[in-house]
This record gives C-alpha cells, sequence and structure tokens, in this order.
C-alpha cells in the first residue's frame, strides 16, 4: 500500500538527494550539492513543496517544486525507475503536487531535462507539459578573447533605479515584440511577474542593469545578475526594440555586458539562448561563446486557470 504525504524539513535533504539526482548515475545527490542547495534556498527565502510517495518505508516517488517571485513554479524530479522510484508513484508524486500548487495562482510550472532523457520528457507529457524550446547554455571568458567596450558616441547608458522603473518596464516590454527567443513564452505572464523573476535570478545588483539610448530613444535593454556559485554573471535578458533590429545594437550590448563584467571584477559571462533563435546563436558564436550544455525545456498550465487571476 502506498502513502503519499507532502515533504517535511527534515525530509528535505533526503527529497533533494533524489531530486537533483544525475539522471543515469544510480547514485543520488552530492551531499555538499544538497546542502548548497538548502542554503541557497535558505538564504534567499524562496518558497518550496514537495511531496514524496513511500511503499513499505521506500520512497518510490518524489516530486518537489521552487516557487521564485514571479508566480511560476519550477521543478525537480528523478526518471522514473531511479534510486528506486516506480513509474506510476512517479506519475502520481507529480500529479499530486501539481494538484496542491493549483491554488497558488502561478501562471506556469515548468521543468528542465537533459538531453535525450526519454524517460523525463514521457513522464512530463504524459501529465500534460507542452515542449517549449531546447535550450542552450553558453558561456565565455569575460576578458580573452579581448573584445572592445562600446564607445559613447554608439549609446548612452541608463542604469536601473526605482524612478525609473516605468521606462524599464516599457522597454523590456517592447523588445519581446517578435522576439525569436522562446516566442511561446510572450503573454503567458504580465511584465512584473517577468521582471519580478528576472530580479531574482542570482544577486541583484541595480547597476547590472541597463537600458541602451541612442539618439532617436532606447534601443534596447540588458539584464546581468550576479550568480551565487563562483565568480559569473549571468545575462539574464537582453532585447533589441524591433525598429532598431539589425542595426548591430545587440553587438553593442554584448560588448557592454562583457565591460561591466570586467569592472565588477567577474571571470565569465554566462547566458541561456533558445536553440531554434539562430540570429542570436550567430551572434553569440561571433562573440566566442562556448556550448556548456543543452536542456529541454517544458511548461505545464492548469486548466481553466487564467494566468492572471
Amino acid at each position: 500500500m502506498s502513502i503519499i504525504h507532502s515533504v517535511t524539513d527534515r525530509e528535505l535533504p533526503a527529497t533533494l538527494a533524489i531530486a537533483l539526482s544525475v539522471t543515469g548515475s544510480g547514485r543520488p545527490a552530492d551531499p555538499q550539492h544538497v546542502r548548497s542547495f538548502v542554503d541557497y534556498l535558505d538564504s534567499c527565502s524562496i518558497p518550496w513543496r514537495g511531496i514524496r510517495l513511500e511503499r513499505s518505508g521506500q520512497v518510490t516517488g518524489v516530486a518537489f517544486a521552487l516557487l521564485p517571485p514571479g508566480r511560476t513554479a519550477i521543478l525537480l524530479f528523478p526518471a522514473p525507475g531511479e534510486l528506486g522510484t516506480l513509474a506510476d508513484d512517479q506519475l502520481g508524486a507529480m500529479q499530486a503536487l501539481l494538484g496542491e500548487l493549483r491554488d497558488q495562482r502561478l501562471h506556469y510550472a515548468q521543468a528542465l531535462v537533459e538531453p535525450g532523457v526519454s524517460a523525463k520528457s514521457r513522464l512530463l507529457e504524459r501529465i500534460g507539459f507542452w515542449h517549449l524550446a531546447e535550450l542552450n547554455y553558453k558561456e565565455r571568458d569575460a576578458s580573452f578573447p579581448w573584445v572592445e567596450p562600446p564607445t559613447c558616441e554608439d549609446v548612452s547608458w541608463i542604469s536601473y533605479a526605482p524612478e525609473n522603473h516605468a521606462e524599464f518596464s516599457a522597454t523590456i516590454e517592447a523588445t519581446y515584440a517578435d522576439s525569436g527567443d522562446c516566442p511561446r513564452l510572450n503573454g503567458l505572464r504580465p511584465i512584473e511577474d517577468v521582471i519580478a523573476s528576472h530580479r531574482a535570478t542570482g544577486k541583484f545588483d541595480p547597476a547590472l542593469w541597463q537600458l541602451a539610448r541612442a539618439a532617436d530613444g532606447n534601443v534596447g535593454c540588458l539584464l546581468l545578475s550576479r550568480l551565487t556559485h563562483g565568480p559569473l554573471v549571468e545575462l539574464v535578458y537582453m532585447g533589441v526594440m524591433p525598429a532598431s533590429r539589425r542595426r548591430r545594437f545587440g553587438s553593442i550590448l554584448l560588448r557592454r555586458a562583457l565591460e561591466l563584467c570586467r569592472q565588477a571584477r567577474v571571470g565569465k559571462l554566462t547566458l541561456v539562448v533558445d536553440a531554434s533563435n539562430e540570429a542570436a546563436g550567430r551572434l553569440y558564436e561571433r562573440f566566442d561563446f562556448q556550448q556548456v550544455t543543452a536542456r529541454d525545456a517544458y511548461l505545464y498550465q492548469w486548466a481553466g486557470k487564467s494566468a492572471n487571476a
């Protein structure tokens, strides 16, 4: 007989050891990785939910969700059959967790799957997740090969401050029009929830959020964040206004991003890009970004729920 229940604080490390395990390794996640993850949850005060399904005292299904700012859920789970999990029980744990999250007024839940892990993909599709995109994770050294910073003749830069929040919000939203990066995300969340999600990535530093302004107005935005693990900065979002595209402003924004990394004495710049966004891929290739890994992104929306409710 199976027993299903919400994960307690005491059960959190053991649950994460299963949810964070590397598919195919046959081993729980490294204890140091689990401790770092728990510390991250505590230091950032990120709410979470977890479900465990057990038979005869053995864990046979695990589902875990982070609830960061921006009203979404990020799901973590093992592949069915890994570490003693059973296919039907893993399905039951996932469905129970999504049921528990239904009343949280979330826009959607998302999950990332390593390429080729078909057992995870089939499980998500069986529940009702749909494939959003293949995501490529890239990085490069901030200094080598050397990239010249943009000049004051190119654009002027405006750092984020509470008094210009509305200008940032309007510019970010405008850059989403006809974007090639995960276009199916457009319109799923109001812009303020999008911004809240961006701010929660790593350690927010307003000096690393900038608008690029040319003679005819704002041409784009650059949102960088210091990551909590290692001397890294993530390019959380970079967008160019539709009327300013194909005028080399994307290159100017990247040159500025690398300049800011060097000023902050951070060694590497990382980013994530939709693999189908060929224009962005070519731009990052010209700037010597190297692919580190890839993930398939899946989304789930609750039936009968309004995203703006």
